[in-house]
Parts: C-alpha cells; structure tokens; sequence
C-alpha cells in the first residue's frame, strides 16, 4: 500500500497554468538534496523574523522557528497520505489535473493548525490552544507553502531528474545476488517465488521476489502494471481496456486498480498520447 501511494503520479497545474507532475517519492528524494534546505533555511528565517503584530504568531524567535520546522514536519507526514486521497477524489470529478493551491491548501492549514496548537500546550500552557491563529497567518502560510511547492515542481525537481537520469545511465541492479543491466530489461513478470526477466535475447528465470525488483527501479524507468507485471519505460505503448500493449505486440494484464495510475504514467513518461 505504501509503495503505491509513494509512486502515485499526481498531476497539476502550477499559478501560471503550466502543467507539472510528481510522486510522493521524489518530493521525499527532493528533501535530501541541499539546494531545497537553502532554500528552505533562508524563507524560515526570514518568517521566523517577522513581528508578532502584523504577522500574529509565537512571541519569540526561537518558537517562530521551531513552528516552521514542526510544521514541514507534520506537512511531510500528513502528505503521504493525503495527497492521492485528494487526487484521486478530484479526477473522479474532473477529468484535469488539479490546481496545486487547491491540493495544498486543506494540507498546509491541518499542518499550520495542529502545530500551533502543540507549541502552545508545550511552551505556553497559560495560552488557549489557537491563540496564535488568525486568518493572516492562516493566508500567510497557503502563500509561503505555494511559493515553495512552486519553486520546487517549477525549478528544483526536474534538476533532480535530470541528475537523477545522468547518474542511471547504464545502471545496473540486483538479482539473486547477480547484476544486472536495467537497460536491458523489457519486462519482468513475477511467478510464485521466481521472476521471468524478459531482455531481447530472451527470457531469464531467477529466484527473486518482485520486490527486490521494484526497490532498485523508478517511474522513470518504467511501472509495475499489476502485482505480477512490471513493464519497461520504452516498451510501453498503448493502453486499451486493461491491458497495456508492448512494442512487440505482447499485451499485459492492468489491475483495475492502477488503471487511472497507469493512464497518467502514460501521459507523463511518453512523447505521445498512447490511451485507446
């Protein structure tokens, strides 16, 4: 469960209207690279400055501070779950995808609210709870989080894929203890305790669970289509009904459960529209 909403693609639109698409997974991969955490560091701390009158918050520095980092905490937390939930409930409406300041917004006021309401009943108990709430600081923090969210879709995340596709270049994994070359892989289909590696010399059997697989691949690099199949990036080609046909005409069986994943997939990862 938690490997799928890690890999679920999540398609928005940015304030100028550009499209932009994510994974849980790389925003989380997002959060290691020191680009963002400069980024992040400088807007804390220009936030935790700001006065207590005209942007009602904690009276001291240091709890100004602690609430910025409580509060990306629990946004990180929360986000895993909440955002496919989100996006699933907006595609099942909308058949577009979905403004990031309408997604973010519910997740950044829950995170504002519950880590407001903590740093009170920790360091100032003599406080109501929501003391430090306001609208302003409410409006406040929806615009902080989407300048954030914007920067990194819009700038920082497709620099990671690019390094991220740099470094992958020729990259090799794991199986039953041999390397492999990703490259080579067209599809791999999962049968009881062994694996069928389908390369274009052929087909290849290990003893390998379809798990050991999946940690050492990306949505880059291709997606699992059922709980049995994974299919190759460049042999997908077309999605009709739940199957998904291959370059080689091969069709593979597409739970009905990953059909709205694997459409996306589709629209994101390819050139073209490949949906019949």
């Amino acid at each position: 469960m938690f490997r799928t909403a890690f890999d679920h693609e999540v398609q928005v639109y940015v304030s100028n209207g550009s499209p932009a698409h994510f994974t849980i997974r790389e925003v989380y991969e997002l959060y290691g690279s020191w680009q963002l955490w400069v980024l992040v560091m400088v807007g804390f701390l220009i936030m935790a400055t700001g006065h207590p009158v005209t942007l009602p918050q904690f009276d001291s520095f240091g709890l100004r501070l602690s609430f910025w980092f409580v509060a990306l905490f629990v946004y990180l937390l929360l986000l895993l779950v909440y955002t496919p939930v989100a996006y699933k409930a907006w595609r099942s409406v909308f058949a577009v995808p979905i403004p990031l300041l309408i997604l973010s917004t519910p997740l950044v006021l829950v995170a504002t609210y519950v880590t407001s309401a903590g740093l009170t009943v920790l360091f100032e108990p003599s406080k109501p709870p929501f003391s430090s709430m306001s609208w302003q600081m409410n409006v406040r923090n929806v615009l902080v989080a989407h300048v954030f969210e914007t920067a990194g879709l819009m700038w920082l995340l497709p620099a990671q894929r690019a390094r991220k596709e740099n470094e992958t270049e020729a990259r090799d994994i794991t199986l039953s203890g041999r390397k492999m070359s990703l490259d080579r892989i067209v599809r791999v289909k999962a049968a009881e305790h062994y694996l069928e590696i389908h390369t274009p010399d052929g087909v290849e059997i290990l003893r390998e669970r379809l798990a050991t697989f999946l940690e050492q691949v990306s949505p880059e690099d291709g997606i699992q289509t059922h709980r049995s199949h994974w299919v190759a990036r460049e042999t997908a080609r077309a999605l009709s009904g739940s199957k998904l046909t291959l370059l080689d005409g091969n069709k593979i069986p597409v739970a009905r459960g990953r059909l709205e994943d694997v459409r996306v997939w589709l629209d994101t990862h390819t050139d073209e529209q490949k949906v019949a």
